[in-house]
């Protein structure tokens, strides 16, 4: 019950996020797109990135790798999509790997435009959570657990079905488990270094334009 009361909780707290989110960017003179508007309805869209980092000292080198979020979604509308992700992160410390972590899992993200070409767009995501991670015996042990995220992003439209998103802020909960140590939990909110980040997204349309169309 009380893993439930946090994770309740903490959807609630997503939801105000997106909902803050829609409500400033109707104050910046946002608007979402019409059901009779021309829009990306019946779309599906994929996104994602890849980073690489690495640190090297005299003594030693560490290196990180990973996605954020790579991920496929349907706008069930023109201005809501739903859909499914993927994200994998692994540290490394003179060539040896000492934590890797794998999450998928659904997300909902509403959007409300911005002028022409910006839109302001919302995300939540509930992702089970696997991986390993090293002990200080040096040996890897084995953990799952649970994320929710919800963090909103700037999109800049670039034709053709590109766009740029700019993660700027995020709240998220992070509970793993192990055999050995049991519930670990890690929180974030606000905005940092740490809560920005750079995709880029791509529309693709499968149906089929009757000759109208063109």
């Amino acid at each position: 019950m009380k893993y439930l009361n946090k994770t309740v909780f903490s959807f609630a707290l997503a939801g105000m996020a997106i909902l803050s989110g829609n409500v400033s960017a109707q104050f910046l003179g946002g608007h979402r797109i019409k059901s009779d508007e021309e829009g990306p309805k019946g779309q599906f869209m994929v996104y994602g990135s890849l980073d690489y980092s690495k640190i090297t000292t005299p003594s030693s080198s560490s290196s990180t790798v990973s996605s954020a979020p790579l991920g496929v979604g349907y706008f069930i509308n023109n201005n809501d999509l739903v859909g499914v992700n993927y994200a994998y992160s692994q540290n490394s410390v003179d060539h040896n790997v000492v934590y890797k972590q794998n999450e998928a899992g659904i997300w909902y993200s509403p959007s409300l435009m911005l002028g022409k070409y910006f839109v302001l767009i919302g995300q939540v995501d509930a992702h089970y959570v696997w991986g390993q991670q090293q002990s200080a015996a040096d040996a890897m042990y084995n953990f799952n657990g649970f994320r929710l995220r919800a963090y909103p992003l700037i999109g800049i439209l670039l034709g053709g079905g590109w766009a740029l998103k700019f993660k700027f802020a995020e709240l998220s909960m992070l509970q793993t488990k192990t055999k050995e140590e049991g519930w670990t939990k890690s929180y974030v909110a606000g905005l940092s270094g740490s809560t920005f980040g750079v995709g880029i997204s791509k529309n693709i349309d499968f149906r089929k334009k009757s000759k109208n169309d063109n």
